[in-house]
């Protein structure tokens, strides 16, 4: 297989592959960082299951599914990733120990967990205002470029006009990732490109970049958005 036929959209710093990153990612060179949002897996709450190792649909499935999915593309992440840098992937409440589980299985520590607090959310009951973000590392990472960092982030959640994908994370949020746990020159791998918020984050901060996203239709989004970003940097 050829990376060439999966290309869909490419600047000085950076590739955008449309496909199932686990096509990708085994034909890739080592990288220097992974931020990851991966879907949860918990929007339904009855178990069912709409995953098989040739499909995954929609944003459903039990643990054990879950599980296999997330060990399927840590045990890539564990070959990529150089050996004394960072990942960062995205979780909730009620899936971040399953994915604590299947990354360990593949040798992963989990070094923090990462609270973002959204500043407000919603729900019937006690309303969830915050995410999870896992911060795994190999046996000796590096330490962080800013030092010891707090493990509560406080960032507004994209929404309205500006939101162009349901899951999409704020790039400021982002941008505290790629600049405590990268430099420039660095590259950095996200496999759930989603609407490309990384990839603009990595324009902005002269890091390098690798998107991988399954649906044509947000890879179409993430190239314009990338697009615009590098138009409004050559104003600078």
């Amino acid at each position: 297989m050829d990376l060439k036929q999966y290309e869909y959209y490419r600047t000085d710093l950076g590739v955008l592959y449309l496909a199932d990153c686990l096509t990708i990612m085994p034909m890739l060179e080592p990288v220097d960082l992974v931020v990851a949002d991966p879907f949860y897996g918990s929007s339904g709450r009855d178990g069912s299951v709409h995953l098989n190792r040739d499909n995954i649909i929609g944003n459903r499935m039990s643990s054990d599914s879950l599980i296999w999915f997330v060990r399927s593309y840590s045990k890539e992440l564990f070959r990529l990733l150089k050996h004394d840098s960072h990942c960062y992937i995205f979780s909730d409440w009620r899936k971040f120990k399953d994915i604590q589980i299947a990354f360990e299985t593949n040798g992963w520590e989990l070094r923090s967990l990462i609270v973002w607090d959204k500043g407000n959310g919603m729900g019937e009951y006690w309303r969830s205002t915050h995410e999870f973000v896992l911060f795994f590392t190999k046996r000796k990472p590096r330490k962080l470029n800013s030092g010891g960092c707090m493990n509560v982030l406080r960032e507004r959640p994209t929404r309205g006009k500006k939101k162009l994908h349901d899951y999409e994370k704020p790039a400021s949020l982002l941008e505290k990732f790629i600049t405590a746990s990268s430099h420039k020159g660095d590259t950095a791998l996200d496999p759930f490109a989603g609407s490309g918020t990384a990839a603009v984050v990595c324009e902005r901060l002269n890091r390098k970049w690798i998107g991988i996203e399954i649906e044509e239709k947000y890879c179409e989004i993430a190239a314009k958005r990338i697009e615009k970003e590098r138009s409004q940097l050559k104003l600078f």
